[in-house]
C-alpha cells in the first residue's frame, strides 16, 4: 500500500479543508489504496515566535524518504531568518533530500512540480473586468506580506496590467503589510491620508480579509460600499459572501486543486513525463462590492446549504468542545484527559485518536534538583527538545471505535508513530502539543477531515495543551514542594536529617512501631576529639570531621533507619524492627568505615566516637524521648571511660 506525506500550514483557512478533501477523495478513487498523512502546522506571522517554533516543529517528526510522493502547501508561513529552519524551509528541504516526487500546492519552489492557480492571471482578471466592463480607471492596491509567493505574483500582476494600459500603479498607490483585517484598516487611513481624503474608484486587495478590513474603515469614516468607492478581495473565504456588503472575489477551487495534484502525482508513478507547472481553475465571483446582485439563486443555495451543514456541525463541536474544557481541569490522569478528548471529537466519527507525550513529562526526580551554587531549584535537564522530537515519546492513550481505550505506554521514539490496518485508503492528521517553544508531543487524529472543515484542530490542540500544562505543573509543584520540605528537614553540612526532621519522622515512626508491637533500635553517636580537631586543624577540618563520621553513617546503617544530625557533633540513628546484637554489628560496622571516609572527607584521621543504644521495649510506657535520653547517657558513660568528655 502506498502513503503520501501532506504538509500543511493551516491556519484554519477554509481551503485547507477543501485541499484535503480533494486529495484523500481522489486517492480512494484510485485503484491501489493509497494512505493521506496530513502534517499539520498552524503557526502565523501574528503569533509569538515561540508559539511558531511549537508549532513548525510537527515538520521535523516524519521521515520524509518513507512515503511515495508530498504534497507541500506551507504559503501561508513567514518565518525570519532565524527561525526559517523551523518552518517552511526545513519541509522544503527535507522533501528535496527524500529522492520521492514532491509537489507544492499554490507555491512555485525551485525543484519541485506545481499544482496551483495562476495568481498573475487571476488578479489581472479582477482588474480587466473593472477596467474595460466597467470603465475605472483610478485604483488603490493594497497586497499583503512583499515576501509571499502568491501576494507578490497577485502585486506583479496589478503592476503589468496597469503599465500596459497606461493606468496610474505608483507607490503612493500601494500598501503592503499582511494578510489580516488589520492590514485593510490601516490601509485605509494611511492611503487616504496619503491622497488627502480623495477616495478611488476601486482598491483591490490581496484577499478577503484585507478587503473586510477596508470595509471596515470605510464604513467607520462615514463612507458606503459600493456608493462610494468599489472593493474586491481574493480567495473566496467564507466572509466575503456572508457579510453586507458581500465581497466580489476570485474562487480558487481549491477542491479542484486537490484533486489535480493526486492526478499529477498518479502520472508521475506511472512514468509519465509531466510539465513543472499545472495551473487550477479560477473564477470571478462578483457581488455587491462592485455594485452587482447578490450572488446568483443556485450559487446562494450551494453557499446557504453548505454555511448550514458547517454551521450546525460547529455548533455541535463548540459544545463539545466547551464540555471537554471544563472537564479537563478535573482530570486525574492523562488517561482522563484522552476520554475527555474522545468525547469531544465523537461528532465526527472518527476511527481512532493517539496521543503521545514524552516520558520525561512524569519523571520529576530526574528534571528537577536543588542547585548549591545558586541555591534555588533548577531544571537539570535540557527542557523539552525545541526542533526534532525526543526518543522518549511514547502513546500514552489510543482509542479506536469499536474497540475503547487503551493505556499503551508504547515507545515510538522521535519518528511518526504509525498504525496498520485493513482495508482501503485511509487518512490520518499529526497534531503538535507543545508549551510554546518546547515540543511536548502530538495528537494522531484517524479519519477526522471533518475537523478542519469547522477549523476545530486548533481549538482542540490548545485546550488540551493547557490542560496538560496544568496536570503537569501541578504534579511538579507537588514534588516540588516535597522536594523543598524534604530540604527543610536536611542538615546542610551533612545532608542527615536534622531537628526538624527528627520531629516529623522519629515520633510518628515510634508510634506506629509500638502499635504493631515491633522495636526500635536507638543509638546514640558522639564525636571525640572535635575541639581539639578545631583547635588544631582549623573549623573547616572540624567540618570535614563531622562530615566524615556522616558519611560513614550513611554507608552502613539500613536503608529504613532514619539518620540525624542531632546536635553538633552529636548524631542520632533510629533503626525499625532491630534487636540488640543487629545494632552492635552496625555500631562495629561504623567505626570500621570511619579511617577510610575521614580521608575522603579531608578530615584528620584520627576520627573516632563514643556510642550508646537502647532497644525500646514494646510493653514499655516510656516515650521516645526518655529512650533517647537514655542512650544518651549511655554514650557519655563510654566516653567519659574513654577519658574523652564532651568539650
Amino acid at each position: 500500500m502506498k502513503k503520501v506525506l501532506y504538509i500543511l500550514n493551516d491556519c484554519m483557512r477554509k481551503f485547507s479543508y477543501e485541499r484535503s478533501a480533494g486529495l484523500y477523495q481522489a486517492l480512494q478513487r484510485m485503484e491501489e489504496p493509497v494512505d493521506l498523512y496530513i502534517v499539520r502546522s498552524d503557526g502565523y506571522s501574528g503569533f509569538a515566535p515561540e508559539h511558531n517554533c511549537g508549532e513548525y516543529n510537527i515538520f521535523r517528526l516524519p521521515d520524509y524518504s518513507d512515503f511515495d510522493g508530498i504534497f507541500l502547501d506551507v504559503n501561508s508561513i513567514f518565518n525570519t531568518d532565524e527561525d526559517a529552519a523551523r518552518g517552511a524551509l526545513y519541509a522544503v528541504q527535507a522533501a528535496a533530500a527524500s529522492g520521492k516526487p514532491v509537489i507544492s500546492m499554490a507555491n512555485d519552489l525551485p525543484g519541485f512540480y506545481y499544482v496551483g492557480i495562476d495568481n498573475y492571471a487571476a488578479m489581472q482578471s479582477v482588474i480587466r473586468y473593472l477596467h474595460r466592463e466597467m470603465g475605472l480607471t483610478d485604483f488603490w492596491f493594497v497586497m499583503g506580506p512583499p515576501d509571499n509567493y502568491e501576494n507578490y505574483d497577485r502585486a506583479q500582476g496589478l503592476l503589468d496590467y496597469c503599465k500596459e494600459n497606461g493606468l496610474a500603479c505608483g507607490d503612493d498607490r500601494f500598501f503592503s503589510e499582511s494578510f489580516i483585517i488589520e492590514c485593510g484598516i490601516h490601509a485605509f487611513r494611511a492611503l487616504r491620508a496619503r491622497h488627502d481624503g480623495t477616495l478611488p474608484q476601486a482598491v483591490i486587495c490581496a484577499n478577503d480579509h484585507i478587503a473586510l478590513g477596508i470595509c471596515h474603515a470605510a464604513e467607520e469614516a462615514g463612507f458606503q460600499i459600493p456608493r462610494d468607492f468599489l472593493v474586491t478581495g481574493f480567495d473566496n473565504t467564507d466572509v466575503s459572501s456572508y457579510l453586507s456588503p458581500s465581497i466580489t472575489t476570485v474562487d480558487q477551487v481549491a477542491w479542484s486543486m486537490g484533486e489535480a495534484c493526486v492526478d499529477t502525482m498518479r502520472r508521475i508513478w506511472q512514468g509519465e513525463k509531466m510539465p513543472h507547472r499545472i495551473c487550477t481553475p479560477t473564477e470571478l465571483v462578483l457581488r455587491e462590492s462592485t455594485g452587482h446582485h447578490a450572488t446568483a439563486q443556485s450559487d446562494m443555495r450551494n453557499q446557504i446549504t453548505d454555511y448550514i451543514t458547517r454551521t450546525s456541525s460547529t455548533t455541535d463541536f463548540n459544545y463539545k468542545l466547551s464540555a471537554m474544557q471544563y472537564q479537563l481541569p478535573g482530570c486525574k490522569s492523562v488517561e482522563e484527559m484522552g476520554d475527555a478528548l474522545v468525547r469531544c471529537l465523537s461528532i465526527f466519527r472518527c476511527k481512532g485518536v493517539d496521543l503521545i507525550l514524552d516520558s520525561d513529562l512524569q519523571e520529576y526526580e530526574r528534571l528537577i534538583c536543588f542547585d548549591d551554587q545558586i541555591g534555588r531549584m533548577r531544571d537539570a535537564a535540557d527542557g523539552m527538545p525545541t526542533e526534532g522530537y525526543s526518543d522518549n515519546m511514547e502513546i500514552v492513550y489510543s482509542w479506536r471505535a469499536g474497540e475503547g481505550a487503551q493505556v499503551l505506554r508504547q515507545k515510538v521514539g522521535h519518528s511518526l508513530a504509525e498504525r496498520e490496518h485493513e482495508g482501503g485508503a485511509e487518512n490520518y492528521l499529526y497534531v503538535p502539543l507543545h508549551f510554546m517553544e518546547n515540543t511536548v508531543g502530538y495528537l494522531v487524529i484517524w479519519d477526522c477531515l471533518d475537523l478542519l472543515r469547522v477549523k476545530g484542530v486548533s481549538a482542540i490542540a490548545s485546550t488540551l495543551t493547557m490542560a496538560l500544562r496544568t496536570y503537569f505543573a501541578g504534579k511538579n509543584l507537588a514534588y516540588m514542594n516535597q522536594v523543598l520540605s524534604g530540604m527543610s528537614m536536611k542538615d546542610d553540612l551533612t545532608g542527615l536529617y536534622n531537628r526538624l526532621g527528627y520531629h516529623h519522622l522519629a515520633y510518628p515512626l515510634f508510634r506506629e512501631l509500638r502499635r504493631s508491637g515491633k522495636t526500635l533500635g536507638i543509638l546514640f553517636v558522639d564525636m571525640d576529639r572535635l575541639k581539639f580537631i578545631n583547635d588544631s586543624y582549623g573549623h573547616a577540618a572540624g567540618d570535614n570531621a563531622i562530615r566524615g563520621i556522616a558519611n560513614a553513617i550513611t554507608r552502613t546503617v539500613p536503608e529504613d533507619a532514619i539518620p540525624i544530625r542531632y546536635g553538633g557533633d552529636e548524631f542520632l540513628i533510629l533503626i525499625p524492627d532491630v534487636g540488640e546484637e543487629r545494632v552492635k554489628h552496625i555500631l562495629d560496622e561504623l567505626c570500621a568505615a570511619l579511617p577510610e571516609e575521614a580521608k575522603r572527607a579531608g578530615a584528620p584521621n584520627m576520627l573516632d566516637i563514643s556510642a550508646g543504644y537502647v532497644i525500646t521495649d514494646t510493653r514499655s510506657k516510656k516515650s521516645l524521648d526518655q529512650y533517647v535520653h537514655t542512650a544518651d547517657a549511655k554514650m557519655y558513660r563510654v566516653k567519659k571511660a574513654k577519658g574523652t568528655a564532651r568539650a
